[in-house]
């Protein structure tokens, strides 16, 4: 059961960054300094490949994280490395096949979402092989991941304000959960202060990457009205996160469901952009979305509840 919990984690990051690479994509679309939006059929198209991209690049983070865990199980508990390298070979496969259907559909898109892609990859190796195992580094890298398939499809969206604050929760959900959940090793000042500086110059890349192109990262045709419906979504999201943590059994499970609802959440904040820009029928399909997915949450709970331990003779 706890396996299954894994991957019904897992599956729910993928869905969160999906939404969050579908969104990069309409906001790209809707802004209006852009001109005329791409015809329908081609952005349904950018949407599904941006969608599949970040799908694709989550499971390769994944399946890499159970491959070092394996061989690192396998050296630390000393079992026989053959053994361990034939229960790899699954990971191996799905390392493999998602890093290139991550490429592949990123390729579609154009030559710059596949650069993007393959730096993407490189920070995942480097997380799982390394700075997972350094808080003041592994706790960064989430907000680094996330900000970076925003940007598959367009590295020079018009709006890098909506990576910047989907960055931030990241980090911020990924320091919380390690604090809450007592992860090993904790958190010292010294790390929390390099954590501070790496936010600090994700923020500054993520914002100067329009400002160094001579443009601003704010467009000038939209009004800072559009930044309420977020701030109210996220309002809602830090009252859930409150309710889930207070009735947890335990500060893992608290640490599961923060990660589960932060990454459920992602459609709902898609919506709130979209309804800021006036985009109702993006605003509806990323509301209907969100609710699947939180829906798709509680039905799983319902099954896991139904499916208790084993009947023993007592």
């Amino acid at each position: 059961m706890t396996r299954i919990r894994d991957q019904h984690i897992r599956g729910s990051i993928a869905f969160g960054a999906a939404c969050d690479a579908a969104l990069s994509v309409v906001l790209s679309a809707r802004v209006p300094e852009v001109g005329v939006p791409p015809p329908i059929d081609r952005l349904l198209i950018t949407v599904s490949l941006a969608g599949v991209a970040a799908v694709g690049l989550i499971a390769y983070g994944a399946a890499l994280n159970d491959l070092f865990d394996r061989r690192r199980d396998a050296v630390v508990g000393g079992r026989p490395i053959g053994s361990t390298a034939r229960a790899t070979g699954p990971n191996v496969i799905i390392v493999v096949g998602s890093l290139l259907l991550a490429l592949f559909a990123a390729a579609a898109i154009g030559r710059d979402s596949t650069s993007v892609t393959l730096v993407l990859a490189t920070l995942l190796l480097f997380h799982n092989a390394v700075a997972r195992f350094i808080p003041a580094i592994g706790l960064v890298v989430p907000g680094a991941v996330l900000a970076g398939l925003m940007l598959i499809p367009d590295w020079r969206m018009p709006m890098p304000i909506a990576v910047w604050l989907a960055m931030t929760i990241a980090v911020m959900a990924a320091v919380g959960v390690h604090v809450l959940a007592d992860k090993r090793p904790r958190i010292s000042r010294r790390a929390a202060a390099v954590v501070v500086i790496g936010w600090a110059i994700m923020s500054c890349v993520v914002l100067g990457l329009r400002t160094g192109l001579g443009s601003p990262f704010w467009p000038d045709a939209l009004s800072p009205v559009v930044l309420v419906w977020p701030l109210v979504v996220l309002v809602g999201l830090g009252l859930v996160v409150r309710w889930k943590i207070r009735t947890a059994s335990s500060p893992r499970h608290a640490g599961a469901k923060v990660i589960r609802y932060v990454a459920l959440w992602q459609p709902l904040l898609a919506a709130a952009w979209c309804a800021g820009l006036g985009d109702w029928v993006a605003t509806v399909i990323f509301t209907v979305c969100g609710i699947i997915g939180l829906l798709a949450v509680g039905g799983y709970r319902e099954l896991a509840g139904m499916s208790g331990p084993p009947a023993q003779w007592r």
